[in-house]
């Protein structure tokens, strides 16, 4: 991620008074300087603010109009399969009643001689006749496997009367495909009334019935896709969304993070100003001095009040004692504060913070406004 150059834009960005150093204390114009600087960088931090909120805004947005552009287009779809097949689902429907009404009016078979020996499962495949006669509560049917489902006990055993020769009956529809019966057909054991439309009307509603389920099933393929295509087009735009909110986060931390160390770096240069308005003849360098050592005495603090994490050892428990040691100084000397008495500090903590990336940038902005401020580079 590309860092945002802020603080170039607020130093060539910043307005100073118009106030100059020989019209006035050295100290009230660097003061007035940092104020306009602290100001300014408030008020960058709210734009930022409102930038990010609006953006994160105008995401949401498109994630909804993607969203519903996707729904719209599900919604056609789906119309549009449901207008397409509906039809040719009745159809075929209507198609499998009419042929079915076509093979139930010609099912009618004759048995022939030799067919119950033969096999007695091309009994199962014919429909019963009605009961002939009943006597000593026995019910006299043609071969079946019972009366509502109960099997009963005729004259020859098990389900009644054996089929005779010449007997006519019909095979439903759930039996016509029924492999027994088309060897009952080619041995001769059933002969069908009228083969031409016994075949045709069941060939014709077995068709129908496929031509149903062909049509139901790309019906259904058809609304699948459509909700597939709509959720893949969803998930693109918040995988998009998504993206797009990870870099617009990354870029506005990083510029609140420079935006902060600008305000932090504003609030110290005001301290050092006051600090340095004691020694008005030096003032340059005495600002330098007192800039220094706030940051040196907030860094010091920062590591003083970390919380203990419990693996310290003895030459880092020396060093904490050693850090607490200078935090207390520092505490000191900014009670009481001297020049003399900063540089000191400054010189016992060192480079150890002065030389990191934060403190080189944001003394970037500090050295920049106080040279348009007073003509004077300072020197750390």
């Amino acid at each position: 991620m590309k860092k945002i150059g802020l603080v170039g834009l607020l130093i060539t960005s910043l307005v100073l008074p118009g106030t100059s150093a020989s019209a006035a204390p050295k100290a009230t114009t660097v003061t007035a300087a940092f104020k306009n600087l602290l100001n300014a960088t408030a008020n960058s931090l709210d734009a930022l603010e409102q930038k990010y909120e609006t953006d994160i805004d105008a995401l949401d947005a498109t994630l909804v109009a993607a969203t519903r552009s996707a729904d719209d287009t599900y919604d056609q779809e789906l119309l549009a399969a449901t207008n397409l097949y509906t039809p040719l689902i009745a159809a075929a429907n209507k198609n499998a009643d009419f042929w079915k009404s076509q093979y139930e009016a010609n099912n009618k078979v004759l048995l022939t001689t030799g067919f119950f020996g033969e096999d007695d499962r091309l009994n199962n495949a014919l429909d019963c006749l009605p009961p002939k006669d009943y006597f000593a509560g026995k019910l006299l049917k043609r071969y079946c496997a019972g009366v509502d489902g109960i099997p009963t006990f005729g004259t020859t055993g098990f389900g009644g009367e054996d089929w005779q020769k010449g007997d006519i009956t019909t095979i439903a529809l759930r039996n016509a495909e029924d492999k027994y019966v088309a060897i009952g057909i080619q041995k001769g054991y059933i002969v069908p009334v009228n083969l031409i439309l016994f075949d045709t009307g069941r060939v014709g509603y077995k068709r129908a019935l496929a031509d149903s389920a062909n049509q139901t099933a790309l019906n259904g393929k058809a609304r699948v896709s459509a909700k597939e295509k709509r959720d893949r087009a969803v998930a693109a735009a918040t995988s998009l969304r998504e993206a797009a909110l990870s870099d617009l986060d990354d870029a506005y931390e990083i510029a609140k993070a420079q935006l902060e160390a600008q305000e932090t770096a504003a609030n110290l240069a005001l301290l050092a100003s006051k600090r340095a308005s004691k020694d008005a003849a030096n003032f340059d360098s005495a600002f330098a001095i007192a800039y220094k050592f706030e940051y040196n005495r907030q860094m010091v603090n920062e590591i003083a009040d970390a919380a203990w994490t419990g693996d310290w050892t003895f030459r880092t428990i020396d060093s904490i004692f050693k850090v607490n040691k200078l935090a207390v100084t520092g505490d000191s000397i900014g009670s009481m504060y001297s020049m003399k008495a900063a540089k000191a500090f400054n010189s016992a903590v060192g480079n150890a913070f002065t030389n990191e990336p934060d403190f080189r940038a944001a003394l970037k902005v500090v050295t920049a406004t106080y040279k348009q401020t007073t003509k004077v580079t300072l020197k750390f």
